[in-house]
């Protein structure tokens, strides 16, 4: 397999992830009220933790600055305008909002001219923005619908703008220290702030004392979006940006929407419609496509080398 079939089809896996973890997470919120900052709190440090003690990375220094930016502005900040916004309209309402950073990305990369419009990516980027919309926001009786409150909408806007961010000042950063010790650092340099966000909910979470019977479910909920939704998915999502184009990779992500879906129905018993269906349909044809455009490719030229700091 080429890297950059290699590299897509592992940001379709962390795309997946990020589904099923804001599907969890509203399960969290709704169901076992778990406060937004706490998960925060508790999914920053201990997946920053595990990646260290499993990795051992050296810290950047070279790009300290820069791995400061990204940690604190991309990937804390899309994690807590994310989740706020799932706390305020749902997971559905909150993925299309992301989702915005899209075609943000396609553009920036075509103004400075890292991205070269093709008329397979202009009809991929258009089936994957459509066909998110029609999957979120698709209601029985074929009309569109959306949660929207005036805080959920504006978490979601800026949901869009961090995703912005974590993608295009990440890749710099994972091209030369690689994924997982961006990621690593990422989330040990973001808990500094993980820690005063989500202490005092925390703090109340507990004193409330909630029934013992739920302990289970809460602590399977809460590994799993620690694990998969967030050391997996953000891991796997920089080891895509370091063979793709931000575009390319932010298409691959187009996975997080279908597996929302279906882990909602499956899990929440959130009842799909025909444009539901329509809309996913379109997505993995849009996706499927720019695989296989990438696939038959002409293998690009091996970069130089990147000079390691001392």
């Amino acid at each position: 397999m080429r890297v950059e079939t290699r590299a897509f089809a592992l940001t379709v896996l962390g795309g997946a992830l990020w589904g099923l973890s804001g599907t969890a997470a509203q399960a969290l919120f709704d169901r076992l009220h778990f406060p937004v900052p706490a998960l925060i709190l508790v999914r920053t440090p201990i997946a920053g933790g595990i990646l260290y003690a499993l990795l051992r990375p050296a810290f950047p220094r070279r790009r300290w600055g820069a791995l400061v930016l990204f940690s604190v502005f991309g990937l804390l900040g899309s994690q807590v305008t994310y989740l706020f916004t799932i706390g305020y309209t749902n997971a559905a309402t909150a993925t299309l909002l992301q989702f915005l950073f899209l075609p943000m990305v396609a553009a920036y990369e075509l103004a400075v001219g890292r991205l070269k419009l093709s008329p397979t990516l202009g009809v991929t980027l258009v089936m994957a923005v459509a066909g998110t919309f029609l999957l979120i926001a698709g209601t029985p009786a074929f009309r569109i619908h959306l949660v929207i409150t005036p805080l959920g909408l504006a978490f979601g806007l800026l949901s869009a703008l961090c995703g912005v961010y974590y993608t295009l000042g990440s890749q710099p950063l994972v091209r030369e220290y690689g994924p997982w010790p961006v990621t690593t650092w990422g989330f040990l340099v973001a808990t500094v702030l993980a820690v005063p966000i989500g202490l005092p909910s925390m703090v109340g979470y507990v004193e409330s004392r909630p029934p013992l019977g739920l302990l289970p479910e809460l602590l399977g909920l809460v590994l799993f979006v620690i694990v998969a939704g967030t050391l997996l998915a953000y891991g796997l999502y920089l080891q895509g940006l370091g063979h793709l184009t931000a575009t390319e990779n932010g298409l691959a992500s187009t996975s997080e929407p279908i597996m929302a879906a279906a882990a909602s129905f499956l899990f929440l018993g959130v009842v799909l419609s025909g444009l539901q269906y329509v809309g996913g349909a379109v997505i993995v044809v849009g996706v499927a496509l720019l695989a296989r455009t990438l696939a038959a490719s002409p293998a690009a030229a091996a970069p130089p080398p990147i000079e390691r700091p001392r």
